[in-house]
């Protein structure tokens, strides 16, 4: 069968590489279409006529995904369409939009491939596990299939199904995955939810054999002629030391690549920066969230103190490992004050690379609850409103809405620069403006570009493709809604 996958944004998608790899072996057609790299985005998926539209769907980016599935339908009205990844995961009523056929809830390893096959033999494919399925006005509703217990026994991701883009061929940093599933319950996060719905169906934490993960990246190394460093798309790593020892023995010895990931601060000790330094690990990020201590414990579930922060930040340092921090605003219960600690939390860790996210609070997870009970959030609050790149637009309602957007538009510069933090006082006084975005979006490309290691007009590219894409079909819907 020909199956085509369908994406919004240049971001490679590991999942959607690994089923790639599945279809081929068993001999299915598979072609990624991204509509930033495409003159014709849907002439270029027409011509490939496809029997299976798949699409990977994180919320916010819905509305791309119902939009070109109901633009396809005009034109190929017998081809399947098939929405996975978390929106549909966590909300599969998303199975009622009338473009959408069919919804792949949690892992599709299994449940994907064997749609296929079913399709292609002209069998009943209802109950297959994993599925929501829609026929005429009836939703057939599957649990999730078992969780593959031994990923290493996967074949790799397939890399070149991105390759046909010589955006991809020209890139210098290559993603990977080494482990699947976090045990931690934050409340921003949808982790604990996934572990819920899968409860019965296999260990939900897993790694991959480092000789599988070896192997992966020496052949990845082959086929980008630019690869000069690796970014491992892990939520988590060092939950298993002894294994985290062996990887870095095997990648210092075969790749010796510079590559950065993420950890939590107390995963940090003298043992395992000594690894992480001895196998070439340029960055770690540490999710440090905010820096107001009751706010970590109390709203966002995160009981890491500052001190624990400190002590990470200074044992990678001494290392020779660089650290990058991923921090939110517009979280309830913020005021300025507040905000202004986050900022001094990471001028104090000495922090190389400070990225600031505002909070989207995604349905379903304990803080969107807390938010809603609390009064910061409309009752008119739906998905549309959500950010997918959660970069630009606050969601939470705060009294110091203005405030902490000026804090969240310079928080990059105050806490690289000791003036830039002084100065933070006098641009309070103004209200956020253009120029004030104009300087944050300038923040995101430089930091992009440092933490990645990549040129200026390359990560100028990466910010244009994800911004304007994602812009898009929000354009687009406001002038449905306005000549409608």
């Amino acid at each position: 069968m020909k199956i085509a996958f369908l994406q919004e944004t240049v971001n490679q998608n590991v999942g959607v590489m690994y089923l790639a790899a599945l279809l081929k072996a068993a001999g299915h057609s598979v072609e990624l279409f991204i509509e930033p790299l495409e003159p014709d985005f849907l002439t270029a998926v027409k011509q490939f006529r496809p029997e299976v539209v798949g699409f990977s769907v994180i919320t916010g980016a819905h509305h791309w995904v119902i939009r070109m599935a109901r633009q396809l339908k005009q034109d190929l009205p017998t081809v399947t369409t098939v929405a996975g990844g978390a929106h549909p995961t966590y909300f599969p009523d998303m199975v009622w939009e009338k473009p959408i056929d069919i919804i792949a809830r949690g892992e599709a390893e299994l449940s994907f491939p064997e749609l296929i096959s079913r399709l292609g033999r002209g069998e009943d494919f209802r109950r297959t596990p994993g599925l929501w399925v829609k026929d005429n006005q009836e939703v057939y509703k599957n649990e999730v299939a078992p969780l593959v217990e031994d990923i290493s026994a996967l074949p790799h991701p397939d890399h070149e199904l991105y390759l046909k883009y010589p955006f991809y061929r020209q890139q210098t940093e290559v993603p990977f995955s080494t482990t699947r599933g976090c045990p931690f319950r934050c409340s921003f996060c949808y982790n604990h939810v996934k572990a819920a719905l899968y409860k019965g169906k296999g260990r939900y934490v897993r790694t991959r054999a480092v000789a599988d993960v070896i192997g992966e990246m020496a052949a990845a190394r082959l086929m980008y002629p630019n690869m000069r460093s690796v970014v491992l798309y892990d939520d988590i790593i060092g939950l298993d030391k002894k294994w985290l020892a062996e990887f870095c023995g095997a990648y210092a010895q075969s790749i010796n690549l510079p590559w950065f990931t993420s950890i939590r601060a107390d995963f940090v000790d003298e043992e395992v920066a000594a690894h992480l330094a001895r196998a070439n690990c340029f960055c770690l990020s540490l999710g440090v969230e905010s820096g107001d201590e009751d706010l970590r414990e109390k709203v966002l579930c995160k009981r890491i103190p500052d001190a624990v922060y400190l002590q990470a930040a200074a044992v990678l340092h001494r290392a020779g490992i660089k650290v990058r921090t991923s921090n939110m605003l517009f979280l309830p219960d913020e005021d300025v004050q507040k905000a202004l600690k986050t900022i001094d939390l990471n001028r104090a860790m000495a922090v190389d690379y400070a990225w600031a996210y505002t909070l989207q609070p995604y349905p379903g997870t304990d803080i969107f609850a807390y938010a809603v009970k609390q009064g910061y959030l409309s009752s008119a609050f739906q998905f549309d409103d959500i950010d997918p790149l959660g970069l630009v637009k606050p969601i939470v309602e705060l009294k110091d809405r203005n405030k902490l957007l000026v804090i969240h538009r310079f928080f990059y510069y105050a806490v690289k620069n000791t003036l830039m933090r002084q100065m933070l006082r006098f641009l309070l006084l103004f209200p956020p403006n253009p120029l004030y975005d104009l300087c944050y979006y300038f923040s995101l490309v430089l930091s992009y570009a440092q933490y990645h290691q990549v040129s200026l007009a390359r990560a100028l590219r990466v910010a244009w493709n994800n911004y304007w894409s994602t812009r898009k079909p929000k354009i687009a819907t406001q002038g449905l809604k306005s000549t409608g």
